[in-house]
């Protein structure tokens, strides 16, 4: 990092032309006001490299990722989807479908085909992630603008904490199970909460010893993280097939007598279509907030083709825990006496012979899902609420710091555990909400791979009076404004009629409509898309089109070996211990 005093303009550093009247800023910038706290700034740091006119436009974190911590290799893109696949949200994943009329063959199938076209659109977003290593809010700058794109990343970043918190009421549930299966008479703990707020006193305990335990791992860094992911890859595959295999053991070795398995399809015709097409939907829904902002992810990948092996793993991992959800709720029906779709719950009945084995196996069990739960929400809700929550304040906010605020507001101030024991409207309005992301993730896309052809320039997306302002004024590209709204204004009528008809009311919305809302994903994003091109096509902003990209690579890679050797110097002065280097990017 440089000296303090050194200025480095943005002209300097990349030579682009939009950069030439702005703000310098000192490179290796880290705030000397501090706190109580020794070592510690509200300010974060913030690399010689940063393209940002303005310390507080970026930080470290928010930055292109240089050279040395693109650690993400194919393996890891596989580790991270074994890590987000095994939930107890996919598992169940076919229970919903089934429950609509659906066949399971039929519910596979929509399973196979939704997650293949997923895997496509997140491999194909990815690839800009992977060869720009710049965080979804920057990207969201390039098509939408400086000031839409804000609206772009506060719709993702709700979501991910929503998530958040639901994961990890989840994973509170497991540790409610762990603490019984450990000590029996956690059970009989009195309930001094009213029974409207969806948790008991002892579910509460749960849920404040696993958030207690999931903040430390929010602080492993994104260059390590996938390590992590490698470790739930191989422990999650051996409790869902442990729970699998011992309620198939107790079913007497067959689902074969299971109506989730004997029955076929209780509905026919248009009925039975439409009903595909919005269970279709719900699995592409499922994952189209990583559609968005894959990118997040795919920037730490060592090389741009590291990233394409998504488009197999995720069909693939996510059909078989689909399955196994499926024969496990089967075998249940004969082992239980009634269909279990939840693996928790089995888990639960494990201990009701009340043995030590039981005990022991329902402990393990719940250990298991509990680093289940830490996996999916570092990989799919945590990092990505964090580059959202960065963008509104890098001078403050770095992934650790973005991560652990998602968390706090995740886990209270949204109060999950009610969400899951009652908000039906809010559930249902969560789930309909890809009618908003499919557009955003269709003009993401086409703006870089058939607008610009991958010609951007990385330092204008930094730059707040940079090319992509598109207006003085306004801040936003009406192209992508315009085309946003064609794509999810039409669904919008089956959206209000969706949550009504969760709360038990009924709309006037027409049938048409609401077959437009279970297309809802595939419309959106084809609709944006579509006008979106045309737009550019017809009335092309000129000024940001390029014939060549420009993405500062040579300056991040020189300022990364620079970086690299004075902390090599630093290191060797002070003597880390292993705790810090765990902790440190």
């Amino acid at each position: 990092m440089a000296t303090d005093g050194t200025k480095l303009s943005a002209e300097e550093k990349t030579g682009s032309p939009a950069a030439s009247d702005a703000e310098a800023v000192e490179a290796g910038y880290v705030s000397s006001r501090r706190r109580r706290l020794p070592g510690f700034s509200w300010e974060v740091r913030q690399e010689e490299s940063s393209f940002a006119t303005t310390k507080n436009a970026s930080n470290a974190d928010f930055d292109p990722i240089p050279p040395s911590k693109r650690t993400w290799n194919w393996g890891a893109y596989v580790a991270y989807w074994m890590a987000d696949a095994w939930a107890v949200s996919n598992w169940e994943v076919a229970s919903s479908m089934i429950a609509v009329g659906l066949s399971w063959k039929m519910a596979i199938g929509a399973c196979v085909l939704g997650n293949t076209l997923m895997g496509l659109v997140i491999t194909i977003n990815g690839r800009m992630g992977a060869t720009l290593h710049t965080p979804f809010p920057v990207l969201s700058r390039m098509p939408f603008g400086y000031y839409f794109s804000y609206f772009v990343v506060l719709s993702r970043c709700v979501l991910a904490i929503v998530w958040l918190g639901v994961q990890t009421t989840t994973g509170g549930q497991c540790m409610t199970v762990l603490l019984t299966a450990i000590w029996p008479s956690f059970a009989d703990i009195p309930n001094h909460i009213a029974e409207d707020e969806g948790i008991t006193t002892a579910g509460m305990c749960g849920f404040v010893l696993y958030f207690l335990l999931q903040l430390p791992f929010l602080c492993i860094p994104y260059t390590k993280v996938q390590y992590f992911f490698g470790f739930k890859s191989v422990i999650a595959p051996i409790i869902f097939l442990a729970v699998f295999g011992d309620t198939l053991h107790k079913a007497g070795g067959t689902i074969s007598t299971s109506t989730v398995i004997t029955d076929d399809n209780k509905i026919g015709g248009s009925v039975l279509a439409w009903a595909f097409f919005s269970n279709l939907n719900g699995v592409l829904g499922n994952y189209a907030t990583l559609g968005l902002n894959i990118a997040d992810f795919s920037r730490y990948a060592n090389k741009p083709s590291a990233q394409n092996v998504q488009a197999i793993v995720i069909p693939v991992i996510f059909t078989i825990v689909g399955l196994l959800g499926i024969f496990t709720a089967a075998a249940a029906q004969t082992a239980y006496g009634r269909i279990i779709w939840n693996p928790i719950e089995i888990i639960d009945l494990w201990m009701a012979s009340g043995s030590h084995g039981g005990r022991a196996a329902a402990a393990f069990g719940a250990i298991g899902l509990i680093i289940v739960t830490l996996g999916i929400n570092i990989s799919a809700n945590s990092i990505s609420a964090a580059n959202d929550l960065m963008s509104f304040a890098p001078k403050y906010i770095d992934i650790r710091r973005g991560q652990l605020l998602a968390a706090f507001i995740g886990s209270w101030a949204f109060v999950p555990w009610k969400i899951l024991a009652s908000a039906a409207k809010f559930l249902a309005f969560l789930g309909g909400y890809t009618i908003f992301l499919g557009p955003m993730t269709s003009i993401l896309i086409t703006d870089y791979f058939i607008v610009r052809r991958g010609n951007v320039s990385v330092p204008d997306m930094y730059n707040f009076h940079g090319m992509y302002r598109y207006s003085q004024r306004y801040g936003s590209n009406w192209r992508a404004v315009l085309a946003f709204f064609i794509g999810c204004i039409p669904p919008l009528p089956g959206f209000v009629d969706n949550i009504v008809v969760a709360g038990d009311g009924t709309t006037g919305v027409s049938e048409g409509g609401q077959h437009l809302f279970n297309i809802g994903y595939i419309y959106s994003f084809a609709a944006a898309g579509i006008f979106y091109w045309g737009f550019n096509r017809f009335f092309p902003h000129k000024e940001s089109m390029m014939d060549h990209p420009e993405t500062g690579e040579d300056i991040i890679a020189a300022n990364d070996a620079k970086v690299i050797e004075e902390r090599r110097a630093e290191r060797a002065e002070r003597r880390p211990g292993l705790f810090a280097r765990m902790f440190e990017v």
